[in-house]
């Protein structure tokens, strides 16, 4: 019983959460507002579109059973890195020569 309360009081609070937000959209998204949104989305679930019966078909395909080294190994990107290494400690010195550049008595170093 309090299971079902529960659920009631979930789809009160939802139903309320949509009112409020259609109450309080501008006048010129009114078309676009949640509650008109909902009622063309209710309405075509009976007929879908075509963008929706590609979705619900790539969603129904059986997913892909592979490791992860097989994955790695077929998905390998030979080109440059993304982190230069000479990059990288460039800056490194950097922010080390401005570190120690505002400590007093680190200046001659």
């Amino acid at each position: 019983m309090a299971v079902l309360v529960a659920i009631l009081l979930a789809v009160l609070v939802a139903a309320a959460v949509l009112v409020a937000a259609s109450l309080f959209s501008s006048a010129k998204d009114r078309r676009e507002s949640p509650l008109a949104t909902f009622r063309s989305g209710w309405a075509a679930r009976k007929n879908p579109d075509a963008e929706q019966r590609a979705a619900a078909a790539a969603a129904a395909v059986e997913p892909v059973d592979l490791s992860l080294a097989q994955f790695l190994r077929e998905t390998v990107d030979e080109g440059e890195a993304y982190l230069q290494v000479d990059d990288l400690a460039a800056t490194l010195q950097r922010a080390k020569e401005k570190a120690t550049g505002v400590l007093p008595g680190h200046r001659d170093r």
